[in-house]
């Protein structure tokens, strides 16, 4: 074969070599851009169905919630509901006889006697007493407003908002002597004055149909036992010289827990 002809064989080998080639290269490309759109296709939907999922998450999340949040809601509100109704009416007023309410203050005195003693103090019925006085009744000013004390009609049980059942004195001795003291009084003119410590506290419980105990502790050296009272005048009207004390709720929590289990007898 001549040269020419070796020269024009390789140039066609050459020729169809690089035909093949581009063809492989091109068809290479479009191979590899077809796999990246559907990556990318892949992709975008994997990214739809993530952010499909997450929404559902938190609707199912906050369907939940409020759901949990309704119960709680319910559940606090017929909580609220039964408590609202079990809890007692502890301060409306009790009507009691005469009888019942001696009855209700021989039994606190005797729960009264007994604290007295842990503090090495003594204890008497004798709150309040007067001499000489008109036909009006007596009460005593608090803080819940006045409270009767000693019924004569004038202006009568009516006119007052709170009425007393009964009372006590926590006082100190002077021969030391502690608990129930019967005879810590022996007259009204002397008052607590005749056996008490006057350098002591001397402090009276008021015990009112509404349930509630009411205290007032006596100014050094006040021995009267009509201390925090006044009367009404005879024809039932607002006496201009009313008490000079103001019985207020007493904060001894014990006090009030004995009065409310004495009166639950006769609600």
């Amino acid at each position: 074969m001549s040269k020419g002809a070796w020269i024009g064989t390789i140039i066609v080998v050459v020729a169809i070599g690089l035909g093949a080639g581009g063809m492989l290269y091109v068809n290479q490309q479009s191979q590899d851009r077809d796999l990246k759109e559907e990556r990318a296709k892949n992709s975008s939907l994997s990214k739809k169905m993530d952010s499909a999922d997450k929404k559902k998450a938190t609707s199912e999340k906050k369907s939940s919630s409020h759901q949990t949040s309704s119960s709680v809601s319910e559940s606090s509100s017929t909580s609220s509901t039964s408590s609202s109704s079990e809890e007692p009416t502890t301060n409306e007023p009790v009507q009691l006889t005469t009888a019942q309410k001696q009855a209700v203050n021989a039994d606190f005195l005797n729960w009264a006697a007994g604290r007295a003693k842990v503090g090495n103090m003594a204890v008497t019925d004798w709150y309040f007493d007067h001499g000489a006085a008109g036909t009006g009744d007596w009460y005593a000013n608090t803080t819940d407003g006045e409270i009767q004390v000693q019924d004569q009609n004038n202006p009568g049980p009516s006119a007052f908002p709170i009425h007393a059942i009964g009372g006590c004195v926590f006082l100190t001795m002077k021969d030391g002597s502690v608990g129930r003291q019967d005879d810590a009084v022996v007259t009204i003119a002397g008052g607590y004055g005749d056996k008490a410590e006057m350098s002591k506290p001397i402090t009276k419980y008021m015990l009112g149909d509404n349930g509630k105990v009411y205290e007032l502790k006596l100014a050094e050296g006040d021995a009267s036992l009509s201390a925090g009272f006044a009367e009404y005048t005879d024809e039932g009207q607002k006496n201009p010289y009313g008490p000079s004390y103001t019985f207020k709720v007493s904060e001894d929590q014990a006090a009030q827990a004995e009065l409310q289990n004495l009166l639950n007898a006769y609600r």
